[in-house]
């Protein structure tokens, strides 16, 4: 059967949720994200389609910055699967990004969906970094020692929290990369600035951290710290997270081992992140 693609529709919802909503042991992210992408005017969602113009696989494009592109949300309808759509979704996601001045895609795999890793290697792409996802449900009596409670950054300490971190072994092992949700790209000075002016970057005598209060956790996605101030980092952390309310929180970090053994002193369960790029 020959892959025909376009750009996805709203009504085409309906059939995509069909053979989306269980992917995964809890479920699938697609469904409820599907329209909030066809409505960002940064990203494009793609189908393939059979004779009947039914949707059988799509994929999420998206611009995170003038040169950086992002695929997510690959899927194939079970019963369509090693029938190229795959490979037809990169390529079409990726000229897409291309033709906005991307010079890299990168996109995102768990370390223990093999099949998805040697798909994404078959298809070109190469590991750039690593990273480790530490989650946490924080008791919300908890308090950590006064010394490690953490403080609003000002604007006056984003020059020197951006050289602690551009200079540490966390931002070479995570090859300059911020991570956002499940989105990452090269860093700059400004996503510093940006989170001081939102109340989001704080600090301790152990270094800094942006963590974002979003609908459902506490996410902390950047730090600068050393290894001998990443445990009282994190625990100012959680003592933040604990005084939110909020019944969950993660944490990631590029996988230095003593980033992960830190995460698992603190009582935080892990997973493992590769991140993949392709050069346009």
């Amino acid at each position: 059967m020959p892959i025909t693609t376009r750009r996805a529709r709203a009504d085409d919802l309906e059939s995509i949720a069909a053979w989306t909503t269980d992917t995964f042991d809890w479920g699938d992210y697609v469904p409820e994200r599907f329209l909030n992408w066809l409505n960002d005017e940064t990203g494009e969602v793609i189908v393939c389609v059979d004779d009947d113009d039914i949707p059988l696989a799509l994929a999420h494009a998206r611009m995170l910055s003038p040169t950086e592109g992002w695929l997510e949300g690959a899927r194939v309808h079970p019963d369509h699967q090693r029938q190229g759509m795959g490979m037809t979704m990169n390529a079409a996601g990726v000229a897409w990004a291309r033709e906005r001045g991307a010079r890299v895609v990168r996109l995102a795999t768990e370390t223990d969906n093999t099949a998805a890793n040697r798909q994404v290697e078959k298809l070109g792409y190469r590991l750039g970094s690593k990273w480790v996802a530490g989650f946490l449900d924080p008791d919300i009596t908890y308090r950590s020692p006064v010394a490690d409670s953490l403080t609003e950054s000002s604007s006056a300490d984003v020059d020197g929290a951006w050289v602690g971190w551009s200079t540490s072994d966390l931002a070479t092992a995570g090859r300059g990369l911020l991570c956002q949700g499940w989105e990452w790209r090269a860093a700059t000075v400004d996503d510093l600035r940006h989170a001081v002016a939102n109340g989001q970057m704080v600090q301790s005598r152990h270094g800094w951290a942006i963590q974002r209060d979003i609908t459902e956790q506490f996410e902390t996605n950047w730090v600068a710290t050393s290894q001998a101030g990443l445990p009282g980092l994190l625990d100012g952390l959680i003592d933040r997270a604990a005084a939110s309310g909020h019944d969950h929180m993660v944490v990631k970090l590029p996988a230095l081992d003593w980033a992960r053994e830190s995460l698992h002193r603190a009582g935080f369960e892990t997973s493992g992140i590769y991140v993949y790029y392709l050069a346009t």
